[in-house]
């Protein structure tokens, strides 16, 4: 297996710390210390505390590339309901349910109100997933699974809050069946395609 990257292990370490101190009371010299480099070798990577905050709450979002069209490939309804099913199950995976997460999590909520960067880059990757969704559901159009009329851009909104909500229950460690919320919400959009 790969030894991590310097990077990488920055970030762990500052993920750490937010963890168990929050943002407020975790330093550079501590990440340093957990890492072994000095603050030139991390400023190198990041340069500023805020900076490396920046990444280590990008890390957390799910991803779900807006420039990735392997869903193209899917030209029948059943494969691409399989698709859809797939990507949302793969993003809910990636979701982590413990301790340090739902800390790290609330760090990065309190600090958008602090932050001016955080806040917009959760508004910047939430756009990104929604326009990712959105030319996922327009595919779904081109091929013929939706109507020219769907409304494509509504549902995927709707999906990205599903995933959004799914990924908030999860940081608060309740345990509902977040793959049979995915597929319930895969059924209304399918659902509301079929009225039309």
């Amino acid at each position: 297996m790969e030894e991590p990257s310097t990077r990488d292990k920055i970030l762990k370490a500052m993920y750490q710390l937010i963890a168990e101190k929050g943002y407020d009371k975790a330093s550079i010299s501590q990440v340093c210390s957990l890492v072994g480099i000095t603050k030139p070798s991390l400023y190198y990577y990041f340069p500023s505390k805020e900076e490396l905050f920046l990444a280590v709450s990008e890390s957390m979002w799910p991803t779900l590339d807006s420039f990735d069209e392997s869903f193209l490939a899917t030209h029948d309804a059943e494969a691409y309901r399989a698709y859809l099913d797939e990507t949302g199950r793969s993003i809910i995976a990636n979701y982590h349910d413990d301790e340090e997460r739902r800390n790290v999590l609330a760090e990065i909520d309190l600090q958008a109100t602090r932050i001016p960067g955080i806040g917009s880059q959760q508004k910047r990757l939430g756009t990104s997933m929604v326009d990712a969704l959105t030319a996922m559901l327009q595919h779904g159009v081109d091929i013929g699974v939706f109507e020219n009329d769907f409304d494509v851009h509504g549902n995927a909104k709707f999906l990205y809050v599903v995933l959004s909500g799914i990924s908030q229950v999860i940081s608060r460690h309740e345990n509902p069946d977040v793959n049979d919320t995915w597929s319930k919400a895969l059924n209304a959009v399918f659902r509301e395609a079929a009225q039309h």
